[in-house]
């Protein structure tokens, strides 16, 4: 789609879509290399339906020295200000995606972490393979200190958080978990695809948000995501994954639970799953 992206539902103020989990910014980690390709990024991300974004750049602490808050805040200031000149609407603000740690709260409480947009609401990751010894102690730190832990894309974890029970118990003790769109349309194959709509038909997800990093990987229009969340877990779920809680999330406010959704059998889910084998 080469236009802007017009929604199926018509957003009011309180539904201008909010992407939490976005690695716009150039020469920090795995996103855009240049400034260039930033604005590329955000010239795309604005045709897809976008209207705000959080940036999240990768905290892993001593191992990476370039996400830094003033580097970050830098970063979307000089962005900005390209933005304007290209007449891109997109605004930017300021976030990290967390890759946990021992310290994660101390660094925190230290200022050396960026929250979402400055609220309470903290984009976090935990390793894809093993599960951590300090997972659950480090989550519920974390609320005790007032932060509200989001977990990102749980769905991409390694099969092992799934048996272990351990993310519904961090939903059950208030964490949140952000499920990436891709993975609902299937980029990364079957098997996340598949996780991914089990997480959201079990009223664990709250959140749903693009994790672009760039031209690597498609970024689907918001009208798509749409279609596929509202035939996987109904329109006022998909409203409140889309739109409602990014938004809470981006003002600091609570965000609204997602319904319990019984699977159905469809013909249509089943020849997609059929052809993301091919």
């Amino acid at each position: 789609m080469n236009g802007i992206v017009t929604s199926i539902i018509e957003k009011d103020g309180s539904e201008m879509v909010v992407d939490i989990h976005c690695h716009v910014l150039d020469g920090i980690d795995d996103g855009p290399k240049t400034l260039e390709e930033a604005i590329s990024l955000c010239r795309m991300l604005q045709i897809r339906g976008i209207d705000k974004v959080i940036a999240t750049p990768h905290f892993i602490g001593d191992y990476d020295s370039k996400a830094t808050p003033e580097n970050i805040n830098e970063k979307i200031t000089t962005l900005m200000n390209e933005l304007k000149k290209e007449n891109i609407k997109l605004e930017i603000y300021p976030g990290m995606e967390v890759f946990a740690s021992n310290d994660t709260v101390d660094r925190l409480e230290k200022g050396e972490i960026l929250t979402l947009n400055n609220s309470r609401y903290v984009l976090i990751e935990f390793s894809f393979e093993n599960i951590p010894k300090y997972m659950s102690e480090l989550l519920f730190s974390m609320q005790l200190k007032g932060y509200i832990p989001i977990i990102a894309h749980p769905e991409r974890y390694n099969v092992r958080y799934r048996k272990s029970g351990i993310i519904k118990k961090a939903v059950e003790n208030g964490s949140l978990l952000q499920v990436n769109s891709g993975s609902i349309m299937g980029v990364h194959g079957s098997e996340i695809r598949e996780e991914a709509i089990r997480l959201l038909r079990s009223g664990m997800v709250h959140l749903v948000a693009t994790d672009a990093h760039g031209d690597r990987r498609p970024i689907y229009s918001i009208s798509e995501v749409e279609k596929e969340l509202t035939e996987i877990c109904g329109a006022v779920n998909m409203r409140k994954l889309l739109y409602k809680n990014p938004h809470r999330v981006f003002e600091d406010k609570d965000v609204e639970e997602t319904t319990v959704v019984k699977k159905t059998f469809s013909f249509a889910n089943l020849f997609k799953n059929i052809r993301s084998y091919d």
